[in-house]
């Protein structure tokens, strides 16, 4: 039972932490939710790719842009430009993921967080 409990308030408290981040940064599944439910939950990275999918694109999707929109940070045009390649990449990057192992997608995944993080910090304006 404890331990029940004890991973339940994990995943509160990835959820909340994933959740602050999906509001202010517009990160949330990839960037973070994935590594942290493998490192604190010990899912595999097929697990946790699915999993996040599951709990960031109906609810915070829609909120965080609700309250972008408010704001006027949306365009639009653009967003809707990104649905078809997003929507067949999507299907093309499952297949893919298929046919990896899960300790090779998580090196891949992590070599491209940290790629896109250097260049985030490196230009910078």
């Amino acid at each position: 039972m404890a331990e029940g409990l004890g991973r339940d308030a994990k995943t509160l408290a990835v959820a909340g932490v994933c959740g602050i981040a999906a509001g202010m940064f517009g990160v949330g599944g990839g960037a973070l939710l994935v590594p942290l439910l493998g490192l604190f939950l010990g899912y595999t990275q097929h697990r946790a790719q699915g999993t996040s999918l599951v709990a960031l694109i109906p609810p915070t999707g829609i909120l965080a842009l609700l309250s972008y929109a408010k704001e006027g940070y949306v365009s639009w045009k653009t967003g809707l430009l990104l649905i078809p390649g997003l929507f067949l990449g999507g299907v093309a990057g499952g297949i893919m993921a298929k046919r990896i192992k899960p300790e090779r997608m998580r090196q891949m995944f992590a070599a491209l967080v940290f790629v896109l993080g250097a260049l985030e910090a490196l230009l910078a304006r």
